[in-house]
């Protein structure tokens, strides 16, 4: 190697370094604000025990969009805000099924990301989105559906997810 070459070299070895080590950040699921667990007496009630009779929903579309459901940004509007939006988000978690069909586990994590809509019964006009956590068998690790009891929309079925029969 030549002395004028020997500058070329380093600022290679810098840039594979560099490329080497950087990586995008690591994507972070929103804070959740508030959750709760229920007990009666040393038996913990899930959402689930509750949730399965409520019963289920007619879903016939798929989703085209990745997110759908699966971000805070893209939540599945059931409406129906206190009175009904709990037993909509049943009957729809309910309704879902893994892609061949497996039986579709839930759970609720807790509520999120506060976000601006015309039908908050609250003060400041903000809603909170409800999570909850999906697993079936065969999936590699559970994923969180996120879900607006205020505004209504079309009701879609989750990508990689399917409807009961």
């Amino acid at each position: 190697m030549t002395h004028a070459e020997l500058p070329i070299a380093l600022l290679c070895l810098a840039l594979a370094a560099c490329a080497t080590t950087t990586q995008p950040p690591a994507k972070k699921d929103p804070e959740i604000l508030s959750s709760t667990t229920a007990a009666a007496g040393s038996t913990v009630i899930t959402d689930q025990m509750i949730g399965r009779s409520r019963g289920t929903m007619p879903l016939s579309r798929v989703a085209t969009s990745g997110s759908y459901g699966y971000s805070a940004m893209a939540p599945v509007k059931v409406g129906g805000g206190f009175d009904k939006g709990g037993d909509r988000t049943y009957q729809f978690l309910n309704s879902l099924r893994g892609p061949n069909g497996e039986e579709v586990s839930y759970d609720r994590v807790g509520t999120c990301c506060p976000f601006d809509t015309p039908n908050s019964p609250f003060e400041d006009g903000k809603g909170l989105l409800e999570v909850y956590v999906i697993s079936y068998p065969g999936i590699d690790q559970p994923k969180r559906l996120y879900f607006n009891w205020y505004d209504e929309g079309d009701v879609l079925i989750p990508m990689g997810l399917t409807a009961a029969k």
